[in-house]
């Protein structure tokens, strides 16, 4: 699988940078760490700007299935794994970010215009 780039805001904390090792670590592999950045084994597949109070969510998908990373501006770095991309909405809150999240997989194609296949 190609490497795949989570990009970490500018006033990360140490608190979050271990919350998002420890939660990808197990899914999947960390492959390398900068500053403002961590790359993963794993291909992005999408991505949704500012909802509610996530600064940004990024998609992937990985060899057992599918992961969202965020940047929740109250709770830092919350991780979302799935085995099927329809199943990947359902792990979010509010319905706002759930919406904003099953959109972006219907928009990359991911998953189909009624959410019940994978492409």
């Amino acid at each position: 699988m190609a490497a795949a780039t989570f990009p970490l805001p500018a006033d990360v904390t140490d608190d979050e940078r271990r919350q998002l090792r420890e939660g990808v670590a197990r899914h999947t592999r960390i492959l390398g760490e900068e500053n403002r950045a961590m790359q993963l084994d794993a291909e992005q597949i999408g991505q949704t700007g500012p909802v509610h109070h996530f600064q940004y969510i990024r998609i992937y998908r990985i060899a057992k299935g599918f992961l969202a990373i965020g940047h929740d501006l109250r709770e830092g770095i919350k991780i979302a794994f799935a085995e099927r991309a329809d199943e990947l909405p359902a792990r979010f809150e509010p319905d706002t970010v759930r919406e904003f999240v099953e959109d972006e997989l219907r928009f990359r194609n991911i998953i189909d215009v009624a959410g019940a296949g994978t492409h």
